[in-house]
């Protein structure tokens, strides 16, 4: 079924997020984690996924969003 299916957060803007977690469509999913001082990103289908540091700018999830866009040009969103 395409549609949101669940988003959970732990934490608060007051004391800091830790964990955003979003389930969506069939079978996809995201979490955004901050542990440390650093942030993750996970994005995948079912029971498999990529991981990437989302800690800085220019940084890995950055290269692979652009690896991704030089890729697939037909879907790149650019913000007017």
């Amino acid at each position: 079924m395409a549609k949101i299916r669940s988003v959970v957060v732990e934490g608060n803007r007051e004391h800091g997020y830790r964990t955003v977690q979003v389930l969506f469509g069939t079978n996809f999913f995201l979490e955004i984690t901050e542990s440390d001082g650093r942030v993750s990103f996970l994005l995948g289908a079912h029971h498999e996924a990529f991981k990437a540091d989302a800690s800085e700018a220019k940084g890995e999830l950055e290269k692979y969003i652009k690896e991704i866009m030089e890729k697939h040009p037909e879907s790149v969103f650019e913000e007017e």
